[in-house]
């Protein structure tokens, strides 16, 4: 997705009731160690000039199902709760919502 197609689907989901302007969304998804840009699309804006937009993803190395989205989840992103359930990984040293039962985060996890 691009970083409008992701102001898209935000705007139409329930439960979001500010969405970004595209400049803070790809401020976001740039710092986000868990989203990954995994190539450029060309688009044509309003007066037909053309560009190219980075797409990003989830990185499917980390995160296999949408449930585990929470353990690869920035700080600025979670809500209270989670921010309290939130420790610092002694491997990264990010702070993460942890599996389970683990003691490190999901990224250390699954690629160590």
């Amino acid at each position: 997705m691009t970083k409008e197609e992701v102001a898209e689907a935000l705007a139409s989901s329930r439960g979001v009731s500010h969405v970004p302007q595209p400049a803070s969304l790809n401020a976001l998804l740039c710092k986000s160690a868990s989203v990954i840009s995994v190539g450029k699309r060309e688009v044509e804006n309003l007066v037909g000039q053309k560009s190219k937009h980075l797409l990003y993803d989830v990185d499917r190395e980390v995160v296999f199902t949408e449930d585990e989205l929470i353990h690869v989840r920035e700080p600025c992103t979670m809500t209270p709760k989670e921010k309290a359930r939130a420790l610092k990984c002694s491997g990264c040293s990010r702070t993460r919502i942890f599996p389970e039962g683990k003691d490190q985060c999901l990224t250390c996890e699954r690629l160590s």
